[in-house]
């Protein structure tokens, strides 16, 4: 009931964003304040002692990494650097907090999932600041000072997140429950996020005269990353690990990819590429939710 409460949401968010673009783009501001909520309630609920790295988290992390700075590459030296940028940020999100979610209702190991979204988010605040200025199509600033920029940016979305939830935490050691009791309030804000970002984006693409013609290179872009995502995934964690590591290929954190595309060092067109990849992930999601309920049933 909650993933379709977020499927609905998702397309609901998309259409007022779209529907009210010029009145909604200016709160932008918001964007990095609703992300640090979202990413604070989940991190002040996480049993950091139960964390418990393993070898298959590091091939992930490095698959991870492979695929956003491959697919860049790739399609950079064909010449396509505004599709090429609009791929990393599909291809190189840290891994969703909702992929342990989907791996609890697929029956798999929540435990592993979990401690692979929470180093994925690191891996991202550290690999970022030094890759994303040599992917952005632009060159109104310099290498270290886009660096810089960056730095600060995942910082405030990241970072200080994880520094209030772990204070939280030691003043307040209770405070780990109240994570189940705010994910209403998390969906909120996710919804308001991604209505936010579609107002955002629309309004550039408006500015600048995109047409479909324009953008469809980026969606069926997309739409690759995410099916090579997923099965690649399965590919690398077959067979102990093969739904979890799939949903860590697959399962992006899609509203901090979002805000990274819509600042203003990003080619304004990369920008549908992650709106797209929010579709074809959750539509990954719900055929995978599919299939093992319809494999459950035939062993009964």
């Amino acid at each position: 009931m909650k993933q379709q409460l977020r499927s609905v949401s998702m397309v609901l968010a998309f259409v007022v964003g779209g529907l009210f673009h010029r009145q909604i783009a200016p709160f932008e501001w918001w964007l990095p304040i609703g992300i640090s909520i979202m990413l604070s309630i989940t991190f002040v609920g996480l049993d950091v002692r139960g964390l418990r790295p393993v070898r298959m988290h590091l091939w992930l992390l490095l698959s991870i990494q492979a695929l956003g700075v491959g697919s860049w590459g790739l399609v950079r030296l064909a010449g396509y650097p505004v599709l090429a940028e609009s791929l990393y940020y599909c291809a190189a999100a840290p891994i969703a907090s909702a992929s342990p979610i989907i791996v609890g209702l697929l029956r798999g190991n929540v435990e592993f999932s979990t401690t692979a979204m929470v180093l994925s988010q690191v891996a991202f605040a550290v690999v970022t600041p030094f890759v994303l200025p040599l992917v952005v199509h632009g060159d109104s600033l310099g290498y270290m000072e886009l660096m810089g920029v960056v730095a600060w940016q995942i910082f405030v979305v990241l970072g200080v997140p994880a520094l209030i939830s772990a204070s939280l935490r030691l003043a307040y050691p209770p405070c780990r429950e109240w994570a189940p009791k705010l994910k209403d309030l998390s969906l909120g804000i996710w919804v308001v996020n991604l209505v936010v970002l579609t107002a955002g984006g629309v309004q550039r693409i408006i500015e600048r005269g995109y047409s479909f013609h324009d953008m469809w290179p980026m969606m069926l872009g997309a739409a690759v990353v995410c099916l090579i995502g997923f099965t690649a995934g399965y590919r690398l964690g077959y067979p102990d690990l093969k739904r979890e590591c799939s949903q860590g290929l697959g399962q992006k954190n899609t509203v901090l990819t979002l805000y990274m595309a819509a600042q203003s060092y990003a080619s304004p067109l990369a920008y549908i590429g992650p709106v797209f990849y929010v579709f074809c992930h959750n539509m990954a999601n719900a055929i995978q939710l599919t299939l093992a309920s319809r494999e459950r049933e035939k062993r009964r």
